[in-house]
């Protein structure tokens, strides 16, 4: 990507090749927000699964800045992305990103297991820290979001299946998995990021019957991202596949 600033001194602006020739892309001028865009466009993050075809639906809970967004849209050209922000500053980019792109719709309130207002502390670094809960990784700055239930927005979309799901939510993982048990079994990739050992174990518990887990990235002992594949997706796990697991050197 290359970087040039705009006139907002904490936003640059990268350009992108793509499937609809250059376009910009709006990040926050931090040191994470521009590893994180790297690593997403890159296919780091959220690797393509050689072994899914005919995506159709993609649903991005946390889309923060859009770069996922923008990433899925162009390895998906034919399915609808939905990509929900609760967060009023990574929304406006956000909005910005996905403008040029006919098939992302923006939602700008996130998921949970019913509908709630939360107060959502916003991060020291960057807005991608941004949590429900204070931590070290927040200030006391907060403002007030929407989070609605997860099951009951997919039924307002005409949603009934769910291709490629991506939540990375700080903390809220769970409630929404919970809340979308019913479309789980059908998900043909799931990223979703956890941030309690006691999470991590939930997750694969929940998705033991159903998905293989492809790939994983240890950041902390208590927080990581996993990649689930759809179970009968994947022919015989054990020869077509290794689960790599990546463990910071931290």
């Amino acid at each position: 990507m290359s970087l040039e600033m705009l006139n907002r001194p904490d936003v640059a602006q990268a350009s992108l090749q793509g499937p609809l020739g250059t376009v910009p892309f709006y990040l926050f001028k931090t040191d994470v927000c521009f590893q994180i865009a790297n690593d997403i466009f890159a296919g780091v993050t959220y690797p393509i699964i050689p072994l899914v075809s005919g995506v159709k639906t993609v649903v991005d809970v946390g889309a923060n800045v859009g770069a996922a967004s923008v990433y899925f849209a162009t390895a998906y050209p034919e399915a609808q992305v939905y990509a929900l922000e609760p967060g009023s500053s990574p929304l406006l980019l956000l909005r910005q990103n996905v403008e040029p792109l006919r098939k992302v719709k923006v939602f700008p309130f996130g998921l949970h297991s019913s509908e709630k207002t939360l107060s959502l502390f916003h991060g020291k670094n960057d807005c991608v820290e941004s949590s429900l809960s204070c931590s070290a990784r927040t200030s006391s700055e907060s403002e007030q979001i929407r989070l609605v239930s997860a099951s009951q927005f997919l039924s307002q979309q005409g949603i009934d299946k769910v291709d490629v799901l991506k939540i990375d939510t700080e903390g809220c993982e769970v409630p929404i998995l919970r809340s979308l048990a019913h479309y789980l079994p059908e998900v043909k990739v799931l990223y979703v990021e956890y941030h309690s050992e006691r999470d991590r174990r939930l997750i694969d518990r929940m998705l033991a019957e159903t998905h293989v887990l492809w790939r994983g990235h240890v950041t902390f002992a208590y927080r990581g991202e996993f990649c689930y594949v759809k179970r009968d997706l994947v022919p015989d796990e054990s020869e077509t596949h290794t689960c790599e697991i990546l463990m910071n050197p931290e």
